[in-house]
């Protein structure tokens, strides 16, 4: 009546494949972190507290 579901040998790979994907972006952003500049991190850190009056509009 139902055909039983038969899963492919590549489907049990998908978890760690995307688990690599992760990780490898993960440690991408880890050596950038690490290898910014001081004055990088100095305008970084201080982007959100900037006052932009040019892209905003007074109401």
């Amino acid at each position: 009546m139902f055909r039983r579901v038969i899963l492919e040998s590549w489907h049990d790979y998908v978890p760690y494949v995307c688990f690599a994907l992760i990780g490898g972006a993960f440690i991408m952003i880890l050596i950038r972190v690490f290898t910014m500049s001081k004055d990088d991190v100095d305008r970084i850190s201080h982007i959100p507290l900037e006052d932009n009056t040019d892209n905003h509009t007074e109401r």
